[in-house]
């Protein structure tokens, strides 16, 4: 290969510059209405000819997209939803659908869980719902509803008596599935994701399916069953992430999420990291996050909007570090900020050299 100097540089073509592929398509609030969807769905599609021209078919729906040369028709194509501010609906293609072909893969995952493995992480709706006296406000008046708001109550913690026997025997309850229960021949338990079930089926009874409450109650159930499922695609890799909302009677409610990545053969052993935060009208947003080493060191780090709260887990930092001891545990270290917690997304390493780029919008 020759190699040119600098005189000879210009006479090298320009690499084309990367462009995203960004696949969309606009969907008027009607047509969304009748299709179900909810913002941050994934749909699946098929493509299909009509007119001589390759078009996705959905639920009878037919939506204009440049699908060639990626896009046969007879393939199965994902296509994400996305509610705008201005009300309509955009339905953004996801390049992981079954594709036609000899060497295609047989389809076998169903829509339902791929809307879960691509739902975004967070409780935003659930948030709302579980602050005091909100889910109990749902409940149609049928025969039974009055049972459906003790099994509510029954189900919310005390903040003001809050033990760590009671906490633990929640965090248990929520972290196997009813689906588990059953097949372990178990009784299941009440917990969150039955009773939303539970308040959507008396609901739909008496036809209240189409109103803004109900889809309130779909997106917070959507939120709870994507957690699930991408806790347990954490535990294939051999990490633990396992995040759940605590309800209160007395008090807004608080997310929550263990984490823990798997030990490595000749390296230090993971800590588990908690995380916590809440949206409180009493004492303002607070996020805590917890670090316990296998050495039983304890890291706390604490962020809050309000610098009263600030303030005052300076003060009472003594008390607890007393209280941690009493526990077993040793205080290491304890951070108060008066701002809100940065952004949780991990910096990315630098790919190889030749490696395929995955770009985020």
């Amino acid at each position: 290969m020759a190699i040119l100097g600098p005189e000879g540089v210009h006479a090298i073509a320009r690499v084309a510059p990367v462009h995203m592929d960004m696949r969309t398509t606009y969907v008027e609030a009607p047509v969304a209405r009748q299709l179900g969807l909810h913002d941050g769905q994934v749909v699946q599609a098929v493509a299909a000819m009509r007119n001589d021209q390759l078009k996705l078919v959905l639920n009878d729906h037919v939506f204009n997209l440049p699908l060639s040369p990626y896009i046969k028709e007879g393939d199965l194509a994902q296509l994400r939803a996305q509610l705008l501010p201005s009300g309509k609906w955009v339905l953004q293609l996801l390049h992981t659908g079954n594709f036609a072909g000899p060497q295609a893969p047989t389809p076998g995952i169903p829509t339902r869980l791929n809307t879960l493995m691509f739902q975004p992480g967070g409780f935003a709706s659930l948030l709302t719902l579980l602050r005091p006296g909100v889910l109990e406000s749902l409940v149609p008046p049928v025969q039974d509803g009055a049972e459906l708001k003790k099994r509510i109550s029954a189900q919310r913690l005390n903040m003001g008596s809050l033990q760590a026997s009671s906490l633990k025997r929640f965090i248990l309850g929520q972290s196997k599935a009813t689906e588990a229960n059953l097949v372990d021949g178990d009784t299941p338990v009440d917990n969150t994701k039955l009773l939303l079930r539970s308040l959507m089926a008396q609901r739909e009874r008496v036809q209240e399916q189409g109103s803004s409450e109900t889809h309130e109650l779909h997106r917070a159930l959507d939120e709870v069953e994507a957690a699930q499922v991408q806790s347990a695609q954490q535990q294939a890799k051999g990490d633990l992430s396992f995040a759940m909302v605590l309800p209160f009677i007395d008090a807004d409610p608080v997310e929550l999420e263990f984490e823990k990545k798997g030990n490595k053969p000749g390296q230090p052993k993971q800590p588990l990291v908690v995380n916590m935060h809440t949206q409180s009208r009493v004492l303002g947003e607070v996020w805590l996050k917890t670090t316990i080493s296998d050495s039983a060191q304890v890291d706390l780090t604490m962020w809050a909007l309000s610098k009263d709260v600030a303030d005052l887990a300076k003060f009472n930092a003594s008390e607890l570090t007393y209280e941690l001891e009493n526990a077993g545990l040793v205080m290491g270290s304890f951070q108060v900020y008066n701002a809100p917690r940065p952004s949780l997304n991990e910096d990315r390493p630098a790919p190889d050299h030749g490696a395929l780029v995955d770009t985020q919008a």
